[in-house]
Order: C-alpha cells, then structure tokens, then sequence
C-alpha cells in the first residue's frame, strides 16, 4: 500500500519537475525522494517519469498517479483536521434521552445551547423512560440519558454505568378544591388512607413507590384509575374522582387541584444523568453541567419550601 510521502513525493515532483525542490519542500535529501519514486514504481510495476541528467518528465502513469494522490493527500488533511476539530470539542455528537418530565423541564435548555454553540455537534434527542434509555447508554445507541429513582423504589445500575445526581425532587398529593385537606401546605401519607387513588400504570415505578410508601403507613392504596398519560391525573382531581402523588418535575398547571407537600423527607424522587463510565466524549461533562444549572432554580425553590406559581 502506498504511503503519505510516496503520494507527496509523486505529486510534488510532477508539479515542480525537480526532485531537488521537492526534497526541501519535504524535509528529505534528493536522493530520499529519487527512493521513494523508485519503490513506487517497483510496486506498481510502472514507471512514473522519464528520468535524465537534469530532469525528471512524468509519464501517463505518473501524470495520474499525481492526480490521484493530491485528491487521497487532501483527504488525508481533511481527516486530521476533522479529528483535531473532535479533539477540540468542536465536533462530535451528542444523544441524549430522557423520561418526559426531565424532557420537559430540564432537557430544552441543553438541546437548545448545544445547537446554538456548537453547530457541527450531531444533537438527538429520544424520549423514554429509564427501562429504556438505560440500555440504550450501556450499548451505545444513547450517550447521555437523564433518569429517576424513587427513594423507595432503588435501582441496582450497571456497575459500567456512572451515575450524577442532577436534582432531588419531594414528592406532592394533588386533592381537588374543597377536599377536607386542602389547606394543608404538608401532609402525611397516613392522613389519605381511605382516598381513592389515580396512579400510574402497575409494575411502574411510580406505582410502586405509592405502594411503598403507602405500606410503611400501614395501608394499601386504594386504586381505581390507573394512566401513565401525564396530564389526566390532574383533570381527574380536579372533578373529585380521587387524588395522586406526583413528583416536583411533575407538577403542571391545573385549576381547581390543590398541591400538599409530603411531610416525610425521605420521600422523594432522585434524577441522574447517567452514561458510561469509559464513555471519552467530551461533550457529556458539559452537558451534564448544563443539566445541573437548569435544575438549580427548581433545588432553590424546594429548599424554600414553596410551590410552583403555576400551580
């Protein structure tokens, strides 16, 4: 296989006609180059030039040969420039998933930031819950993946997986207007035994983590609407069909649904950016980082004990 400085020693040699000058364009002595020419021409069993005491002609074969390689040469450069681009940040991809709240809430800010900055970065994005975009990282489909894990319901991770915290979210009752609760700014699970439940779907892990905490209360929820759309728990509130627990990402606006902190501290959801531990892409601290600032306000604000104004 030919070699980067036999193509350069053929192309530059065509296009000066002189070995002497394109040694000292090379860096190599004359007769460097004369070799290089010549074990070129002994694999390819074709002379290149005409050879004489004061010049070298190329041939048909050597004309070509020049052509082919100032092209293969160019390509070689665009190459390296395109890898000093990744190693500089400036290139590369970044695939993101997330479950939809996080999506919803913390993840526009990345995907935004990353097109308007880095404008040659492959930017994707795919929506799905952690049974999902946990795989999808482990196996490379995804590169990033913003997760959950209910303080009641942990997760035994893949150890080849690194795991950030990105924020810690309480966990909220929606009764409607006019419930007996209603005035309460927190509340005990305890207090709600005898409600009638909406819940997500069974074997979710929001299910199970109401059910969880439900029986650390001594009581098992009673469920009668089950939905893993987002929106309907809160028109069901609202009409006194039973109450829910949602997370703080969650927490959307809805008239007439009145919003009560849990009491229990414990009682939380956890996010994570989660990614492979060998993972070199220089894009995922970044992105990361970007995930942990848009979180910031929301952290500030449950620290304060207050709730969304939308809500």
């Amino acid at each position: 296989m030919l070699t980067p400085i036999q193509l350069q020693a053929v192309r530059d040699v065509v296009a000066t006609g002189s070995l002497r000058t394109t040694a000292k364009r090379l860096g190599y002595t004359p007769s460097a180059i004369s070799q290089q020419i010549s074990t070129v021409e002994k694999t390819l069993g074709v002379p290149l030039f005409e050879r004489s005491a004061r010049s070298v002609r190329p041939t048909a074969a050597g004309t070509q040969l020049a052509r082919r390689a100032a092209r293969l040469l160019a390509e070689l450069e665009a190459a390296e420039d395109e890898m000093r681009s990744f190693a500089a940040a400036e290139r590369g991809r970044l695939h993101l998933g997330s479950f939809w709240s996080a999506g919803f809430r913390l993840v526009p800010a990345v995907l935004a930031e990353f097109l308007r900055d880095r404008p040659h970065v492959d930017v994707r994005y795919e929506e799905g819950d952690p049974q999902t975009t946990a795989p999808a990282v482990a196996d490379g489909r995804l590169d990033l993946a913003v997760v959950f894990e209910y303080g009641t319901v942990p997760h035994n991770w893949p150890a080849d997986l690194e795991l950030t915290l990105i924020l810690e979210e309480p966990m909220y009752v929606l009764v409607p207007t006019g419930h007996r609760l209603s005035h309460r700014r927190r509340i005990r699970i305890a207090d709600l035994r005898d409600e009638h439940w909406i819940c997500y779907r069974q074997g979710m892990d929001a299910a199970r983590s109401l059910f969880h905490i439900c029986a650390e209360a001594g009581f098992s929820p009673e469920v009668v609407f089950r939905t893993n759309d987002y929106n309907l728990p809160y028109e069901l509130v609202r009409r006194g069909l039973g109450v829910a627990m949602v997370p703080d990402l969650a927490l959307t606006e809805s008239h007439d649904v009145h919003v009560i902190r849990l009491a229990d501290p414990s009682h939380v959801r956890r996010v994570f950016a989660l990614r492979r531990t060998a993972d070199p892409n220089p894009f995922l601290d970044q992105a990361v980082g970007m995930l942990r600032a848009a979180a910031e306000p929301i952290a500030r604000r449950v620290t304060r004990s207050t709730l969304p104004t939308a809500v």
